[in-house]
């Protein structure tokens, strides 16, 4: 931390706090100094807690490797080879005060379980001629819940309770039809993937006889169902 002492006695006070992650690049031959100035003159602009700011130095190949790092470290404890029971959702931007008052504020007020990670995310970025079904606004939010449970707890770090949490999240965006699109959802039946799939569905359907009229490709996904005889 920038101000260790008054980090070490920050309390949240229940709140919902956000950490925001910026990255400036600079070079060996950069003046330090200078570099300091133009980073506080970044976050001069930011309404945030300055004694809750971390800064830290690493090079390019390890800014890119940092989650390996990570995975080292948990290796070491044992933590790595264990469930992991993420959930990634796609929220449109008119619906994301919402689903945060809601999801952080009563399904997960005390999240312990691994981060959760916010994107903001242009439409414009998306390939439209893909199966990649994204919320009917410009600017949509990636929300990743990055969960790890522990095998043999039953738990608030079990893992039968964080899939608990997991369609506890799904039910309130679907009952509140809040428009959220899961990434790679998990359907068990065509009508759900209709659901899913929305207006894009005719086309999906109509490339997928094109291209695979015998449903040979992906049938654990129980979207189509697999001819039975091979027509000539």
């Amino acid at each position: 931390p920038k101000d260790p002492v008054q980090a070490s006695h920050f309390v949240s006070e229940g709140r919902t706090l956000y950490c925001l992650e910026l990255v400036k690049y600079i070079s060996p031959d950069d003046d330090t100094e200078a570099m300091d100035q133009k980073t506080d003159r970044l976050l001069a602009k930011l309404d945030y807690i300055p004694y809750t700011l971390f800064q830290s130095e690493a090079s390019y190949v390890e800014f890119l490797d940092r989650v390996h790092l990570s995975e080292i470290k948990l290796r070491e404890k044992g933590m790595w080879d264990v469930p992991h029971p993420w959930l990634n959702l796609l929220v449109p931007r008119s619906s994301i005060y919402v689903f945060a008052r809601e999801v952080f504020g009563n399904i997960l007020p005390d999240n312990r379980n691994g981060p959760i990670l916010m994107y903001p995310v242009n439409q414009s970025r998306w390939n439209a001629n893909t199966s990649m079904i994204t919320p009917g606004e410009d600017v949509f939010y990636l929300v990743a819940f990055l969960s790890s449970a522990v095998s043999c707890s039953t738990g608030r770090n079990g893992l039968q309770n964080m899939l608990d949490q997991n369609k506890r999240i799904l039910d309130f965006c679907g009952r509140v039809n809040l428009g959220v699109k899961q990434y790679l959802p998990h359907c068990s039946t065509q009508e759900e993937w209709k659901t899913h799939f929305g207006t894009k569905w005719e086309l999906f359907a109509r490339r997928k006889l094109r291209y695979d009229p015998l449903a040979i490709l992906a049938p654990g996904q129980r979207i189509f169902r697999k001819a039975n005889t091979m027509s000539r």
